[in-house]
């Protein structure tokens, strides 16, 4: 990767880059800010010798973005690939090494059409703390777009902005996390269309989306679907149209389990707005900060109470592993598109030509029990070997570069039934009228116990039905002498999913094979249950959206 720093428009000559869809204004800021080679993700100039100065916290390895990241702030340290990080701390990511903060050297992340990934350990990050892991458009510019440093920054470092001014200037924001152990969220926020770069008004609440909106998503214990008393992966993706910022992702991992943070509901022409800044590239910051419940509210109540963040609850986290790649299909996925995390699923396996190397042990969460148990994560397999052999040399603990296969699915057998044509004894008994009030056999249904079909031109055998044409049937959830209200079968499948194998191999042009839902037994007006009249050859109790049977109710075909 090459040098990528902002540079200040008086010092360097601007090179014209204006996509139609962007204004004037907009078109102005993006060229005052000097072109980054499109090649790249992240670029970082090299530090060359190790970096130690008043306002560092050591080098940091950020994977897929070359050699040169510097972690710059207070409250914590970055060791190796890994940044632990105390209650009331803040860190930015610098591409070299320097003595003082300079906007010049604020790294910035290109991520239009890319990703960005972390493994985050924040189970000592308690309700009404937030652990931030968030892009801005630092370093601030005036009026005349020269770099900014503010005044009045309430704490915040030079040249800091966001989308909520604090510190005392705008700049757009995409909060890629945060969280606590009870709640995750992620807001891309942007803002008006700047004047040579400097931002006068930008969306304070964003367009977030949280865990708390899915029940047993995210939280503390093994019920959950991700665990926050041990460590996950974060992924992001910004997807690119046209050359416009089209969607955002944001991936959970853990384990074989995930949930995903789509925002579907963040309208395109709200996204675009941020197109500028994520081509051009935006800055990495990290805080962990939280004060009392009632003000930390709108990102963990519920399901948090009146805890504050203090003590054991506002302990140490840990962020490593962060990794930046170009997807594969910069657009929006589709339905097992490559970038859907929906499609086949995918599994670290050992590459056998990859060499091993020693792996020195980062942050408070690696040592000798998390090598052992490490397995594969973030793109490296790992193995103790206690500092026996030769593996890696004289060395605990080595690793070697993974490679991501397809996973086979689980294959749950599935009972093999084919259509048969009716023998002439089955012709003959067809041809012959039943009564619904007589017809009854035991249907199985996987999930659902004590199934009876009722109706008439079918029967049912174990957990497969044979249907005739012109016939219909009902499910009950008992053996029926006649068309009981009372033991119609309720499916309940609200959050639930309903599946079926069928051959309509002998189902030809202009016949209809039809599974549906229906709300009955039919209610009058009075609430009880109505048989009904003139129903048209409709069983009792019959409804439907077409009012077939001469009662309404909802339908789900």
């Amino acid at each position: 990767f090459g040098s990528s720093r902002p540079t200040n428009p008086a010092a360097s000559r601007p090179i014209a880059r204006t996509p139609a869809l962007l204004s004037p204004a907009a078109a102005m800021a993006r060229a005052l800010r000097a072109p980054l080679l499109t090649a790249a993700a992240l670029l970082f100039a090299r530090a060359g010798a190790k970096c130690s100065s008043a306002i560092s916290k050591g080098e940091l390895t950020i994977h897929g973005a070359g050699s040169g990241a510097v972690l710059v702030g207070s409250g914590g340290r970055a060791d190796g690939d890994a940044i632990t990080i105390e209650h009331n701390a803040g860190f930015s990511v610098f591409s070299d090494c320097q003595d003082e903060w300079k906007a010049e050297s604020i790294a910035q992340f290109k991520l239009l059409g890319h990703e960005i990934s972390f493994t985050v350990d924040l189970k000592h990050v308690g309700c009404a703390c937030n652990l931030a892991f968030y892009l801005i458009s630092m370093p601030a510019r005036d009026i005349r777009g020269d770099f900014n440093p503010g005044d009045n920054r309430g704490g915040q470092p030079r040249y800091y902005c966001d989308a909520n001014m604090v510190g005392g200037q705008w700049c757009p924001e995409i909060d890629i996390m945060e969280a606590n152990d009870h709640a995750f969220q992620a807001t891309p926020h942007n803002c008006e269309s700047p004047e040579n770069g400097h931002y006068s008004y930008c969306d304070r609440a964003g367009c977030a989306e949280n865990t708390r909106s899915t029940d047993g998503a995210y939280g503390p214990g093994d019920r959950y679907q991700i665990d926050t008393t041990r460590r996950f992966r974060v992924r992001t993706e910004f997807f690119e149209e046209g050359g416009s910022f089209a969607g955002m992702r944001t991936t959970l991992l853990q384990d074989a389990r995930k949930v995903v943070l789509d925002h579907q509901k963040c309208d395109r022409r709200y996204l675009s707005k941020l197109t500028d800044a994520l081509a051009d590239g935006m800055s990495l910051r990290i805080t962990y900060w939280g004060e009392s419940a009632d003000t930390m509210a709108w990102l963990d109540q519920p399901p948090c109470g009146g805890s504050s963040c203090e003590g054991e609850k506002a302990g140490p986290a840990t962020i490593s592993n962060i990794t930046v790649a170009k997807l594969k299909h910069s657009g929006m996925p589709v339905d097992g598109a490559p970038n859907d995390p929906h499609s086949v699923p995918q599994k670290w396996v050992s590459d056998e030509w990859a060499p091993w190397e020693c792996h020195h042990y980062t942050g408070n969460q690696q040592e000798t029990q998390w090598c052992a148990t490490a397995g594969f994560e973030g793109g490296y397999e790992y193995k103790y070997t206690g500092g026996l052999g030769n593996l890696c040399g004289v060395c605990w603990c080595c690793k070697r570069k993974a490679k991501l296969v397809a996973e086979a699915p689980p294959t749950t057998p599935v009972p093999q039934w084919q259509w048969q044509p009716p023998t002439t004894t089955q012709k003959a008994e067809a041809t012959q009228p039943r009564a619904p009030s007589l017809y009854k056999e035991s249907l199985t249904i996987v999930g659902m116990p004590g199934a009876w079909l009722a109706g008439e031109g079918a029967s049912a055998d174990g957990d497969k039905i044979r249907i005739g044409h012109n016939s219909g049937v009902s499910v009950f959830n008992a053996k029926i002498e006649e068309w009981d209200a009372q033991h119609i079968a309720e499916f309940k499948l609200l959050g639930k999913t309903l599946s079926f194998t069928v051959d309509l191999s002998q189902v030809g042009c202009a016949c209809n094979l039809a599974l549906y839902l229906i709300s009955m037994p039919a209610m009058d007006v009075n609430g009880k249950p109505s048989a009904g009249t003139n129903r048209g050859g409709q069983p009792a109790f019959y409804c439907d959206a077409n009012q077939v049977g001469g009662q309404w109710c909802p339908e789900i075909d």
